[in-house]
């Protein structure tokens, strides 16, 4: 069926994309042989998709809105039209809202050069900002956007929360922590496809924090030696399995009792200021307030570091050949240097890895400070049934050669120390 002539764009304009630009995008990335092993090749097919991919995301915005206009029940209309559920149809209508408050969100999408994935992010921290906030950070959003046509999602992610947590500061913290509280979410609801119970719980930073060391040490100390029956093969849903089943014990009174939860604060030298950097070890941001309440009440283990080396730490570092398994002491002084998993772009926190011997315990590898690198279950086996080889430096520079060759090389670990 044709369209009506008014709703036809002229002069083969499709949003921001010449339409013949599209065709050649298309093109280019269906003439790619399915037998192709030309890694560059691919690589460019990839990210030609991209591109289509976000202008696709661009034309649904659009038509999202379009039937908003015309649609009493505009979600209903879409989902039917689409065939897709009304929550899908939800956030479609929310990404049309964002494009329509900040409008280089919408010429970007046009020009394949913004994904949805970006304006999700930017729905979401728009949603959860106080309303002075938003209005500053959609002044903001201009500038966001450009960094987002060159970021990934999650950096772009990271890029936008800072923002947003530096545009609602208050001197103290104190006055954002307590919006957070109020912030505090439990919603539920039962997947059709599938039978199961979902919930997804909003934590304020100083609730999660307590949760998630208590829920940690649950996962340790229930399952560090032993897998409760119909624990998934699958690496990623294993570790997800275990955590619902640490928590499921949690609740019912069945977990193991812990005393003072434990701190790991680092100091870092390698500012190159002269003054050191204190890191608390969260991957939240608290008030200084609520950090000397924690300080107070929990059991404190202090770490100094400089470039990617522990200069100082409590316990026996240097196991030898005496044992094969870590002690709490590397543990704590390894967490000093990596926040997450060591395989670059890893996000897997580092108290779900496990600490591999660089020069393998078979090989006679020992079991000190210097031998060992935290990485998670999957990277964990990438090592030892990929074929994948790891170097340690003297700084703790990382290199993995893989099996195809290539080499990924990393400088001494980092952290972002707050």
């Amino acid at each position: 069926r044709s369209l009506p002539t008014d709703c036809v764009t002229p002069l083969g304009k499709t949003g921001g994309m010449e339409l013949a630009e599209v065709h050649s995008l298309v093109g280019r990335v269906a003439a790619v042989d399915s037998a192709c092993a030309d890694s560059v090749v691919l690589r460019a097919a990839v990210g030609e998709l991209r591109r289509l991919r976000s202008w696709v995301d661009g034309r649904e915005v659009l038509l999202a809105r379009l039937i908003a206009g015309v649609s009493s029940f505009p979600e209903k209309s879409l989902s039917e039209a689409g065939q897709t559920s009304l929550r899908a149809a939800e956030e479609v209508l929310h990404r049309a809202s964002t494009v329509e408050q900040i409008p280089a969100v919408e010429v970007s999408l046009d020009a394949g050069r913004l994904s949805g994935g970006h304006v999700d992010v930017l729905t979401r921290v728009l949603r959860q900002l106080e309303p002075w906030a938003r209005g500053k950070l959609i002044e903001a959003a201009p500038h966001l956007v450009v960094l987002g046509e060159q970021l990934p999602v999650d950096e772009f992610g990271r890029t936008v929360r800072a923002e947003a947590r530096r545009l609602e500061r208050d001197s103290d913290g104190l006055d954002r922590l307590e919006r957070q509280r109020r912030a505090l979410r439990l919603n539920s609801w039962t997947d059709r496809d599938s039978g199961m119970r979902r919930w997804v719980i909003a934590w304020d930073p100083e609730t999660a924090v307590r949760l998630e060391t208590r829920l940690d040490a649950q996962v340790e100390a229930l399952f560090h030696d032993t897998q409760p029956p119909g624990c998934p093969s699958d690496l990623f849903e294993k570790q997800s399995y275990l955590r619902a089943q640490a928590l499921l014990a949690m609740i019912e009174g069945r977990g193991v009792r812990f005393g003072r939860p434990e701190i790991i604060v680092v100091v870092d030298h390698s500012t190159g200021t002269g003054e050191p950097v204190v890191d608390w070890g969260l991957d939240v941001e608290l008030p200084q307030q609520v950090l000397d309440d924690l300080y107070a009440t929990a059991t404190v283990h202090t770490v100094v570091v400089r470039n990617g080396t522990v200069i100082d730490a409590p316990g026996d570092l240097e196991l030898g050949r005496t044992t094969r398994l870590a002690n709490r002491a590397q543990r704590r002084a390894l967490h000093g240097l990596y926040p997450t998993c060591a395989i670059p772009g890893c996000r897997v926190r580092y108290p779900r890895t496990k600490l591999h011997h660089v020069i393998w315990w078979r090989f006679g590898g020992r079991s000190d400070l210097g031998n060992f690198l935290p990485v998670c279950e999957k990277h964990h086996q990438n090592i030892h049934n990929d074929g994948w080889l790891v170097t340690l430096g003297p700084d703790r520079q990382l290199s993995i050669t893989l099996p195809d060759g290539q080499i990924m090389t990393t400088g001494p670990p980092t952290r972002s120390a707050s």
